[in-house]
Parts: structure tokens; C-alpha cells; sequence
């Protein structure tokens, strides 16, 4: 199913029992970001829900929802409408990727209930909570950002971190110069002319899982063909772009080009406090919203995180789609990005090896696809290994690998986006900083003994017969995929 807004889908989770409010007054400079780390800290996957808080203190009828997009991968598979797997949420995006549907435009809509422009301009009005109390630089939207490339007019949205800096003011950090907003704003400054932007919170849940995709494609065009229908959009007031139209929140405005200014420290997907170093600049000059808007954050910092779910969910499906459709690379098994290194630093491709290369063809696709500022580790093994599988993969390393023959290091290419073993105390402001990739062929290169387990149809066996021999019940059967 497809959601309007933000609204109807948070009543699918309540009736679910996956998102819950709370009624006790809160801080949202230290209590909010506190409450919602538990979740994450002190809860498995499958028992996390989202959260709403709705008696604020000193923003009276202000309402706040986190972690209501991605705590769980049964989460992200109500928002984008398939199975609680990571199989179905793969080829349910690959679908939207492959068939997308592009946004209409439409007269009006619930995000235009309220309209404060010029001096009626106050972004200290909204909760805007503190997300890594006592160490971030203040406030911090995690909204939507919608930007335009002055040549051919194409979108691009994405996540990306919002110090709130004065009433009509932000900062804003763009990631690595290959990310899409980054590639517009150095196009409008190279025309000597501030970028038109927009930031809008609390939209269908689609549009936050396929935010961190590749510079290409139309986010919300993908977006549109998860959904199966197109999303419906509305013109901003004051700048030539256009927003959801059941967004809770819009705020318009430019990027400056002309100037920067400190921005952050802010905890960030690593689990490190990033920032601290010039960025641009935003203006706000309109804020539009619903009437009693829902502020929407996404929750970041040390994984896991909502960011971490996010990124996996829609990073692990285009890739794979890039490396077997249009790469049409045979043999791919799986690909998977583990959640500790924020789904960007780390990377695990199996296949069912066929040829001198392949190894390779599988890892120059890769950041062919993701951009060299992703994964400083990538290993790839053999279709037999389950690698979601956490103790296979520590069994691949110790027992496929010869050190001195297969680990390759890439000197020099560029660092993971925010790596703080990369971006030292000298790194330049808005540098970019180099950092060398890892390599690791973990296939077999010639035929290995048999697997020290009874055959493989005897352990299933007995596992469908398991309640036969009057035991307590299995946990988790874990096996090799086959010999």
C-alpha cells in the first residue's frame, strides 16, 4: 500500500504496534534524542518501534516523531508496502528503480494550510530537538532537501543535516563533492548565483528510504515507482522548485555561493561528532506547513541507526541491480553493507566465480556505481556463504584468505564521506580528503575439502523433525547454502 503523507502511515504503525507516543513533558534539547537512543541501544531489530512526543516543553501542541522510517526492517517494509525481508524490501526498490514514475504536479495541498514569509519567518518557533545533547552545535533538522542542476533542470533529493543557526537561518553539509546537491551548488556558484533550494519534513516514508540514492535518477520518480502511483507535487512560493504536497513541513529559500560559515559538530552515522569545519550557508525566506505540523527526525549517530537502515535498504538493492541488470555481471549471489561502518565503509559481494576478473569486474562496478568516496573495505567470496551471516563471515576471513596474495590496496582514491581516520585536524575546509580502499578476495581458488558437517539433507532433516526427539526448540539453524 501507498501512503498520502506522513499521517496515515503513523496510524499503520500505531495500529501494528510499532510506533507509540509519549505523554510525559519532554526536553527537547537533551530528553528527546535520549529517549529514542534506547531504542536503538537497549532493544533487538524485530522489538523496535518509533516514537511521538507530543507534550514538549516551552513548544505547547508541538509534536515530534523519530525513528519511524527505519528501526526495523519490518519497519521499512510497511513504509515501502512488501514482506519483512531483506530480499522483498531489495526487490521491491530494484522495481521502483527499474520502473519509475514521475511526480505530477497538482494546484494545492495540505502543506500549503499555513503560509509565514518575511519577517513572521521563525525557525526557533519549531521543536527542533538537540540530537547529541552537550556535543552538537545546536538543533538539528534531518530533513529532505530539494535542489535543481541549473543545466538540465533535473531534481535531487536528499538527507542531509540542517544547524539551525538563527530564525531564518541554517547551515548545511553536503557529504562528498560527488553527492547531488554538492554537483548543483558548485554549478550555481560557478554562475555566480545563489542556489534555489527547499527542505521539507514528514513526507511519505518512500521518499526517506530513497533519499541517499546515486546522483542519476529522479529520487522521487523512484520513489513514485516503489509506490506504484506518482507523488504528488506542489510549487514552492518563492523558488522555482517543487515539494511533496503532503509534506508537514517546507522551508524555502537559497544556498548562498558567495560565503561560508562554521558548521557542526554534529554526531553523525559513523558514531563520531563530525564538522566543525566552513560550509554553505541557507536563507530561509518562506516556511509553509500544515496546520499542528508533525516534526519528523531521522535518526543518525552511532550505528545502528536509522540512518544505517535507510542506507542499506536502498544502496544494497541498486547496487546489486547495477552490478547484474546493467552491468549484467553473471553470478552475483548478494551484496551486503554492514551496519557498523554506517553502510559505507564496509561492503561484502558474493558470487559464484566463473572467470579470471570477475572478483575484480564486481569491485571497479562497484565504485563505478557508488562513487569512490564509499566503502574502504570490500570482500567478495563465494555464493555458498550466507554473508549476513556475521560468524560465516569472520569463517571466510580466517579460512579463504591468504593475506599475502589476496588483500590489494588502492592507494590514495578518496576517503569515506567523514571517515575520522581520514579527515584529520589539517584537512582544508570542504577538502576532500584521500584515503586508500581494501580489497579482499575471500573466493576459493581451487577445489577445498568437504565441510566438516553431516550432509546437508540429513541436518535438515532433522531440523523439520525436530519436536520428535522431544528437545527444546531450535533457535536459529545456520548452515553452508551447499558444497
Amino acid at each position: 500500500m501507498s501512503y498520502d503523507g506522513l499521517r496515515p502511515y503513523l496510524q499503520v504503525l500505531e495500529q501494528r504496534g510499532m510506533m507509540r507516543w509519549v505523554d510525559k513533558e519532554v526536553d527537547k534539547d537533551w530528553e528527546i534524542s535520549a529517549v529514542l537512543r534506547m531504542i536503538f541501544r537497549a532493544m533487538s531489530e524485530q522489538n523496535r518501534y518509533g516514537i511521538g512526543f507530543r507534550n514538549i516543553k516551552g513548544y505547547p501542541g508541538g509534536r515530534v516523531v523519530a525513528g519511524v522510517v527505519a528501526s526495523s526492517r519490518e519497519m521499512i517494509a510497511t513504509a515501502i508496502g512488501c514482506e519483512p525481508n531483506f530480499a522483498a524490501i531489495h526487490a521491491k526498490v530494484i522495481e521502483g528503480i527499474a520502473n519509475p514514475i514521475e511526480p505530477v504536479i497538482v494546484d494545492d495541498g495540505p502543506c500549503k494550510e499555513v503560509i509565514v514569509s518575511g519577517d513572521d519567518v521563525d525557525l526557533n518557533a519549531l521543536p527542533i530537538p538537540v540530537w547529541t545533547p552537550e556535543k552538537d552545535a545546536g538543533p538539528y533538522l534531518t530533513p529532505l532537501w530539494v535542489t535543481k542542476d541549473p543545466d538540465d533542470g533535473r531534481r535531487n533529493i536528499g538527507i542531509r543535516r540542517c544547524q539551525i543557526k538563527g530564525r531564518d537561518k541554517t547551515g548545511i553539509l553536503f557529504g562528498a563533492p560527488d553527492r547531488g546537491g554538492a554537483i548543483h551548488w558548485e554549478k550555481w556558484k560557478a554562475r555566480g548565483r545563489n542556489m534555489p533550494a527547499a527542505i521539507f519534513i514528514g513526507g511519505d516514508p518512500v521518499q526517506y528510504v530513497v533519499a541517499p540514492a546515486r546522483y542519476g535518477a529522479d529520487e522521487l520518480a523512484v520513489a513514485g515507482g516503489i509506490r506504484g502511483e506518482a507523488i504528488p507535487m506542489v510549487r514552492c512560493e518563492t523558488v522555482d522548485l517543487e515539494v511533496p504536497a503532503h509534506a508537514e513541513i517546507v522551508i524555502e529559500g537559497e544556498v548562498l555561493t558567495d560565503s561560508l560559515e562554521p558548521e557542526g559538530p554534529f554526531g553523525e552515522f559513523t558514531g563520531y561528532m563530525a564538522g566543525g569545519r566552513h560550509a554553505p550557508v541557507f536563507r530561509v525566506n518562506c516556511i509553509t506547513h500544515r496546520k499542528d505540523p508533525i516534526l519528523l527526525g531521522i535518526i543518525s549517530q552511532l550505528p545502528p541507526s536509522e540512518s544505517s537502515m535507510i542506507k542499506r535498504s536502498l544502496l544494497e538493492a541498486g547496487l546489486k541491480k547495477h552490478l547484474s541488470e546493467d552491468l549484467r555481471i553473471p553470478g552475483i549471489a548478494d551484496v551486503h553493507a554492514l551496519e557498523a561502518g554506517g553502510c559505507t565503509a564496509t561492503l561484502w559481494i558474493s558470487l559464484k566465480k566463473m572467470y579470471a576478473g570477475h572478483v575484480d569486474q564486481a569491485v571497479f562496478g562497484t565504485f563505478g556505481h557508488m562513487g569512490m568516496s564509499y566503502f574502504k573495505w570490500i570482500v567478495v567470496t563465494d555464493d555458498d556463504i550466507d554473508i549476513e551471516d556475521p560468524f560465516m563471515r569472520d569463517w571466510i576471513l580466517a579460512w579463504r584468505v591468504r593475506p599475502e596474495h589476496d588483500l590489494r590496496v588502492i592507494e590514495t582514491p578518496a576517503a569515506v564521506e567523514l571517515d575520522p581516520s581520514s579527515f584529520g585536524p589539517d584537512t582544508p575546509d570542504g577538502g576532500q580528503a584521500p584515503g586508500a580502499k581494501v580489497v579482499i578476495d575471500a573466493t576459493r581458488k581451487w577445489g577445498y575439502p568437504g565441510i566438516s558437517l553431516p550432509p546437508l539433507d540429513k541436518l535438515r532433516g532433522v531440523a523439520e523433525d525436530w519436536e520428535s526427539y522431544g528437545l527444546p526448540p531450535l533457535e536459529d539453524l545456520k548452515l553452508p547454502r551447499g558444497e
